[in-house]
């Protein structure tokens, strides 16, 4: 909603200076979302409203994260020297069609929260226990099969990272501006991006941008945060970006041990306080460098059942910055370009403890 009236979601981030737009890209999707042609469609339309485009290479035909990085079905029998080849073909050709569609990325990420790597386990790599994040359920240390070689394993990650970046260089002129991001889920862990970045600058990598998730849920306090960046830039040179973060609106917290790092009010102002903060600290980076936050689904309201998959209509997640009734709640307000409306009272849009 935008205002009394149904808007476009693309639209009303704009206004309101959210203003770089993150798609993800799977290389055979099942039902083709997520796909290049739907993601070129997608990218024409974020261009089309002048908004700055990221491209989020998972390198996958699903979700690629901390828990898995699963090699796409059509590159699972290649050898590791085809593999790379088909890295750096892929990117390329992505690249090139995204660009031929007018939908040129103005940032890419080769790879998608890949501290233990990526391509798994072709090009997985051993992470070093966390003194920082926050272990619970599904979200644990992954160790890679045995016997492990580590220098074999890093060899083969640097390879993939070098194949990746060579592609979207050579779909790229230096006037196109595309810069490319190196993005891990470490947040407010210094010494975890210190022994992965320093893999990267000794073996010349080339990237652009440190990208990290941040979930104070596992991923330490601002404190911690604040301290990452600023060794970062100090110790690479390069300009950071927090490309992932999310904080919940109702509920209880996800995990108990986190209490230290969620300082925020589970509650719609809360959400808005922690954006409010986590921009300022990302603002703040020394020289300059820290130059944007993206905010991990942030669109969410009803699911059609053609998302949903299962005939259902599911609401928006307490993560979204929308209610149930589609209007958006303060955090979308937090930079300060709009006034929050005022929205119609309905009680049973309300939702409930726990809900």
């Amino acid at each position: 909603m935008d205002g009394d009236k149904p808007g476009d979601p693309i639209a009303i981030f704009m206004k309101n200076g959210w203003t770089c737009f993150r798609l993800r890209i799977w290389v055979d999707p099942r039902n083709g979302i997520n796909g290049l042609e739907y993601t070129t469609k997608l990218a024409q339309r974020i261009k089309a409203a002048g908004a700055t485009f990221m491209l989020d290479f998972h390198y996958s035909d699903w979700w690629a994260d901390p828990q898995k990085q699963n090699k796409p079905a059509a590159w699972a029998n290649l050898d590791f020297d085809a593999l790379a080849s088909e890295v750096q073909n892929y990117s390329s050709n992505v690249v090139k069609t995204l660009k031929d569609a007018g939908a040129t990325p103005d940032f890419v990420q080769i790879g998608n929260e890949i501290t233990g790597g990526t391509l798994w386990p072709d090009a997985q790599v051993k992470v070093p226990l966390s003194t920082i994040k926050v272990f619970s359920g599904d979200v644990q240390p992954i160790k890679p099969p045995e016997p492990y070689d580590d220098a074999k394993q890093w060899n083969h990650l640097i390879r993939v990272l070098k194949a990746a970046s060579a592609g979207v260089r050579s779909a790229t002129t230096p006037g196109d501006h595309t810069r490319i991001i190196v993005h891990i889920d470490c947040g407010g862990d210094w010494p975890i991006t210190k022994w992965y970045f320093d893999h990267l600058t000794e073996s010349g990598v080339d990237y652009d941008i440190v990208g990290q998730s941040y979930y104070p849920d596992y991923h330490g306090t601002l404190d911690n945060l604040r301290d990452n960046l600023r060794q970062s830039i100090g110790h690479y040179h390069k300009d950071v970006m927090v490309v992932e973060t999310a904080y919940d609106t109702r509920g209880r917290m996800r995990i108990d041990r986190a209490a230290k790092n969620l300082v925020w009010t589970l509650t719609p102002e809360g959400q808005k306080q922690f954006l409010e903060d986590l921009i300022r600290t990302v603002k703040d980076a020394p020289g300059g460098h820290g130059i944007g936050v993206n905010y991990w689904a942030p669109e969410g309201t009803y699911s059609t059942n053609a998302v949903a998959g299962d005939g259902r209509r599911r609401g928006p997640g307490p993560r979204s910055l929308f209610d149930n009734r589609g209007y958006p709640l303060p955090a979308m307000y937090v930079l300060g370009l709009q006034s929050m409306p005022a929205r119609p009272a309905d009680e049973s849009a309300t939702a409930k403890p726990g809900e």
